[in-house]
């Protein structure tokens, strides 16, 4: 019995000694932040919550609220934080923070091991876009094909040039992970390979020399044949070298470039059809009569051309025979769609530029006169096709990342914007619209499209009962959609104000390729479409647009002058006339 009491004594001291560790640990780890912990090197032992918060804004307010700092091939980079796309969720982090556990051995550890917390740290992808693309602006090198090009009428091969990119998502991920840990970044870019190498380039340099050697005769086989010569000069312009579909050079001859330097020897004996179109009159449409026309397959003209201009001599001859080409709308077509009215119609200005003249045009004739079935969908893409050499359009000023940059087809969003109000205003059903990246001012705000080929289009549904009719009208400083058809609801627009104003950066870039950017502000607008019948509202749509800043880009590059102003226009010191 008494060893017993005894042994029980011993138990007894045993585990209030135990409780009173246990307590003392308790105690010692106390109900804040436990000891030993640092979150980024910040001691935050001890701390509540709240104070914890407030030592990390403060002794890390240098790197929160001040800039993020990237090398990208060996070149320096500042970025703002506040505007990068990155944020310290400092909440998030402190919420991994330990707490204080009845477990003696996770109260030991919580006392004596050394915790540092994992911070969480936010990414946007869209501010980080914007953000980033001032670096790729300095780093991005697109790939360039190795290309046969004239100099006056000596051909010369350009070599190819490999690109590189800078991988936005890998670069996101990176500054996540190392933001905040690392006085700068390191981002890495990738190689994009051009498609055509100098070797496959280089097999076609014989029959470009051989195309320039000599003037070619062009025989018009008419009634009463007409011959005109081609110089080396007009075959040097016309002729063109381009990737064909099976990865080689091809060598293409370019209709519309060869009608404008030959002028009247080709268009007073070939004549393009002209479309059955519709004109008020009186208050009602009138059909305009087709055409048909008398010209040469663009198929048929090249093959004939190119295979003259591998020859010598005599041989250098093209003999052509102009086809009867029917216009796609005739006029009994026309007539007999049911034609009762303008549905919707719109105008958009432009400030002149040849470019812009150029492809608006080209693209509003591709257009005109077609002609939408009930329940058929439109797509601007397919009507007006990809934006070539080949097909007429000429290198301008495009939107790319929220970027200028020179690339065939620039000013077609023109017609696209235009052809979009005329559906909006005709009321058929949208389907398919993507606004520019950042606000135009010639264009309503919210109401507006981008397209680029091949995917972001315009496309408009003719949901209405009767076939419907585009019409296009331009000049050298307007462009002007009408859809015919049977008025079959009224629309009118609503547009709310402009909320969530963002300021534009003033940056300065050396590319070469730099083009100068006025610089826009951002914001967000809702518009609503809003459809009647008989004064009766019967559906309310609305669309919500959000555009981002348009930085001021000055050039600083010397060699960066298409389209550019003087270095002291960019920089406002001197005002354009």
């Amino acid at each position: 019995m008494k060893n017993g009491r005894k042994y029980l004594a011993i138990l007894g001291v045993a585990v209030v000694t135990l409780a009173i560790v246990w307590l003392g640990m308790w105690l010692a780890v106390g109900s804040a932040i436990p000891p030993k912990t640092t979150i980024l090197d910040v001691d935050i032992s001890r701390l509540s919550i709240a104070e914890a918060t407030e030592k990390i804004s403060k002794d890390r307010a240098t790197d929160l609220q001040g800039e993020l700092h990237l090398v990208v091939d060996s070149k320096k980079f500042s970025l703002p934080v506040k505007d990068s796309g990155v944020e310290l969720d400092i909440a998030a982090s402190l919420a991994a923070v330990p707490s204080r556990t009845s477990n003696p051995i996770q109260l030991l550890s919580l006392l004596l091991r050394e915790k540092s917390i994992e911070p969480v740290v936010l990414t946007d992808k869209e501010n980080f876009r914007r953000a980033i693309r001032m670096v790729e602006r300095e780093v991005n090198i697109a790939p360039k094909n190795a290309d046969i090009v004239y100099d006056g009428i000596v051909p010369k091969l350009v070599n190819v040039r490999a690109g590189k990119v800078l991988d936005r998502d890998g670069a996101l991920r990176k500054v996540a992970k190392n933001w905040l840990r690392s006085d700068s970044i390191t981002l890495e870019t990738k190689v994009r390979q051009a498609r055509i190498s100098d070797e496959e380039a280089s097999e076609l340099l014989e029959f470009a020399q051989m195309a320039v050697s000599a003037p070619v005769e062009v025989v018009l086989n008419i009634d009463k044949p007409v011959t005109f010569s081609l110089t080396p000069k007009v075959i040097a312009q016309a002729l063109t070298f381009i990737p064909g579909r099976g990865e080689k050079l091809e060598a293409q001859w370019l209709k519309a470039t060869f009608i404008n330097e030959v002028g009247k020897k080709w268009t007073a004996h070939v004549v393009e059809p002209v479309n059955a179109s519709f004109t008020m009159s009186d208050g009602q449409p009138r059909v305009q009569p087709s055409r048909d026309g008398l010209d040469v397959p663009e198929e048929k003209l090249s093959i004939s051309l190119l295979e003259a201009l591998g020859k010598s001599g005599l041989e250098r001859k093209a003999t052509l025979i102009p086809e009867p080409v029917a216009a796609k709308i005739t006029t009994e077509m026309a007539g007999g769609l049911g034609i009762k009215e303008v549905i919707g119609t719109f105008t958009t200005f432009f400030p002149y530029a040849e470019y812009r003249i150029i492809n608006i045009q080209r693209a509003a004739r591709w257009m005109d006169g077609v002609i939408i079935k009930p329940g058929e969908v439109f797509s601007y893409n397919k009507v007006v096709g990809e934006r070539t050499e080949a097909r007429g359009f000429v290198p301008g000023i495009m939107i790319d990342r929220g970027v200028f940059k020179k690339d065939w087809g620039g000013g077609v969003s023109q017609v696209a914007t235009t052809t979009w109000n005329a559906a909006w205003f005709s009321g058929l059903e949208l389907v398919q619209h993507k606004p520019h990246s950042f606000y135009i001012s010639r264009y309503p705000a919210g109401r507006e499209s981008t397209v680029a080929w091949p995917s972001v289009d315009v496309k408009f549904r003719n949901n209405s009962e009767n076939p419907i009719f585009v019409d296009t009208n331009f000049t050298n400083k307007s462009v002007t959609v009408t859809i015919y058809g049977s008025k079959f609801v009224d629309v009118e627009t609503e547009s709310g104000p402009r909320t969530n104003p963002q300021k534009f950066k003033v940056l300065e870039s050396d590319s070469k390729e730099c083009i100068f950017q006025e610089g826009v502000g951002g914001f967000t607008i809702d518009v609503w479409r809003i459809l009647k019948r008989e004064g009766v509202e019967i559906k309310r749509e609305k669309f919500r647009t959000r555009y981002l800043p348009e930085d001021r880009i000055i050039c600083t590059n010397p060699e960066a002058r298409w389209m550019n102003p003087s270095i002291e226009e960019q920089r406002g010191l001197v005002k354009s006339d």
